[in-house]
């Protein structure tokens, strides 16, 4: 059979063929993506072309975008901080306004029909600043805090005032990282909630506490303690790692496991004598807690120490939480009987009595207090250590006093308790001093008595001063009901009687009472609570007007003084906010542009460059097929 034979001059110009081939398609392949260079203005098209140009570009594109969506947020909260500062100059112009008119009713000839005039405008004042506190800005009210689905204010009943919102500030990311205030409340900003009324409760320590509960609320950072345990014969010493524990019992759990086998163990309990702290205990000899280098667990814990026979660790501050039992408040003593007692709470002109018989939790009283009355706002103190109960009305009187109990005073909410400074007592109108006569009683055996007040500071000051009359027969003490000053004799049957005087009055207590012997003489609540904003003045100025109260009137001017240099406190805040948010403004668009000039380096072309290299390119390509139709001059049969 015979074999064809091919010649090796056929197999050298068939494989120079085929290069030259790979030459001129690799040479159109660039000149035509080069082509798509020049008409997208673009290095590429699909990530494939250049991954990781494309990686490094849809990271920083995600980055633009999201500072962009940042850069959004930050210039809407411009427009909302500057349009509060415009609706504030409103305010602040109303109260020049209303201290003109308190100027104007404060006069000696204005008649009857210019007193119902000025009333009727401070009227209008007031239902033009609700309208002006109801502003809106891109369908956000602004005063009414994080509530800003619904108008904050209205008028209601007996001519007061009600917000509706609540007296927390929409924060609002500026940048990764960032989280800034991004307005202002009414309660705050227009001072349309009375102050709150809390104190620390002290909730007792419990195994079950949260450390992240501790010191109000801050927390522990739990990490790596070492615990040496030494008995003269035997020393233990152990690393024990506390990042996994979450409660106080699981602090617990994981130090006294750390020794359960060993020959000496140890206790870990809540101190009986402070029952806010840790105790240690080994089974005999000493305990020694310290921490390693590289945390403060044990310090944090307050139950770092030397070698001793107990530690008793340092107050814990347990916050108080919606969990936390109403029974461990107050290092566990609570908050005295509550059956057939509970809160009596004044507000607006309406009384309310809150049962708090049967709570268990602090979630129970605040959600007993809420139910009682719509117009409070309940809530946990700023500083995590107690409950805030702050009325929504403005122009009224709000208190809260006990129902027969001390359920108030050990809630921290009762308005007036004995510690009350006297100069505080009639909305900061205290007590007359200088050249006042004494608080005379006219007891029920028919003696009067005589108490010298003039160097009294407190309450607590006034009780005592009367009580030392006449001992165990003459007794001051606060309302049983309600709050004020009640007095009680049992030196006869007739008529106990308190003369009428300015210190009498202004302590409440002028009056009589002729009930027999156990009858109380109880003074009247004069220390209440007004919500200090503009709201509250007018609607006070309106009845002052009315009343013809010079003394009120005087109390108003001051009063609109204070609220006029609160406002403008209240706009230099927001003037630093946005100048704050000026500044990550400015910053962010700088960020922009130099995200734009890495994804130009990154994607788009230099066009000089480029129609260079295409240049460059289409002359090669050229010159190449030249060459190779000189040098090759293929036919038909270079194939044969």
């Amino acid at each position: 059979m015979a074999v064809s034979q091919i010649s090796p001059g056929r197999i050298s110009n068939s494989l120079q063929s085929q290069r030259i081939v790979d030459v001129l398609s690799q040479n159109q392949n660039t000149i035509s993506r080069i082509q798509t260079q020049l008409g997208t203005g673009k290095k590429f098209l699909l990530p494939s072309e250049a991954p990781t140009a494309a990686t490094q570009t849809l990271v920083l594109q995600k980055l633009d975008e999201r500072r962009a969506a940042f850069q959004q947020s930050v210039q809407t909260n411009q427009g909302f901080l500057a349009t509060a500062d415009q609706t504030l100059t409103l305010f602040s112009d109303a109260l020049s306004q209303a201290r003109g008119i308190v100027q104007a009713a404060a006069g000696d000839q204005i008649t009857s029909q210019e007193r119902e005039g000025l009333i009727l405008e401070v009227s209008g004042l007031i239902q033009s600043l609700i309208q002006a506190g109801n502003t809106q800005y891109a369908g956000r009210y602004l005063f009414a805090g994080t509530a800003t689905d619904a108008a904050p204010f209205e008028s209601a009943a007996g001519g007061v005032v009600r917000y509706r919102g609540n007296t927390q500030v929409l924060a609002g990311y500026a940048d990764f990282g960032l989280l800034i205030d991004t307005g202002i409340d009414g309660g705050f900003g227009l001072g349309a909630v009375t102050d709150p009324e809390s104190s620390d409760l002290n909730p007792a320590l419990t195994l079950g506490t949260l450390l992240s509960d501790l010191y109000s609320g801050a927390g522990v950072n739990a990490s790596q303690i070492r615990v040496t345990l030494v008995d003269g014969a035997n020393t233990v010493d152990r690393t024990i790692d506390l990042s996994t524990a979450e409660t106080v019992q699981d602090l617990k759990t994981q130090i006294e496991s750390a020794f359960a086998a060993e020959a000496i163990t140890v206790t870990v309990e809540i101190d009986p004598g402070s029952q806010n702290g840790l105790r240690i205990t080994p089974s005999a000899g000493t305990v020694r807690i310290r921490d390693l280098e590289s945390g403060n667990t044990a310090q944090q814990l307050g139950i770092a120490s030397d070698a001793a026979a107990v530690i008793n660790g340092a107050d814990l501050d347990p916050a108080v939480t919606l969990s936390t039992a109403v029974a461990s408040l107050n290092n566990n003593t609570g908050i005295g009987a509550t059956a057939g007692t509970g809160l009596r709470i004044v507000n607006g002109g309406r009384t309310s009595i809150v049962d708090l018989n049967g709570a268990a939790t602090v979630q129970d009283v605040l959600n007993r207090i809420r139910d009682a009355d719509d117009d409070l706002l309940v809530d946990f103190s700023a500083d995590g250590r107690g409950i805030a109960v702050s009325s929504r009305l403005s122009g009224s009187d709000f208190s809260i006093g006990e129902n027969g109990g001390s359920n108030a005073t050990n809630l921290g909410l009762r308005t007036f308790t004995a510690g009350a400074r006297l100069d505080d007592l009639n909305l900061g109108q205290g007590i007359p001093r200088e050249g006042a006569p004494p608080l005379r009683i006219t007891r029920r055996d028919g003696t009067v008595t005589e108490v010298n007040l003039q160097t009294a500071l407190t309450v607590q000051e006034v009780l005592d001063a009367i009580n030392a009359a006449d001992p165990g027969v003459l007794t001051a003490s606060l309302n049983f009901i309600g709050n004020g000053i009640s007095l009680v004799d049992t030196s006869g049957v007739g008529t106990l009687s308190v003369e009428s005087s300015g210190v009498s009055q202004a302590l409440g207590l002028d009056g009589s009472n002729n009930g027999g012997a156990a009858g109380v003489l109880a003074g009247r609540d004069v220390h209440p609570r007004q919500a200090q904003g503009v709201f509250s003045l007018l609607v006070g100025l309106q009845q002052a007007i009315r009343d013809r109260d010079l003394p009120e009137l005087e109390r108003l001017a001051a009063g609109l003084d204070s609220e006029a240099a609160r406002v403008a406190v209240v706009r230099g805040g927001i003037g630093i906010q946005e100048r704050q948010l000026d500044s990550i403004d400015n910053l962010l668009s700088d960020r922009h542009v130099e995200v734009q000039s890495q994804l130009e380096k990154l994607i788009d072309i230099d066009y000089a460059e480029t129609i260079t290299s295409f240049t460059a390119h289409q002359q090669a390509l050229e010159a190449y097929l030249q060459v190779a139709a000189q040098t090759q001059q293929l036919s038909l049969l270079n194939f044969l």
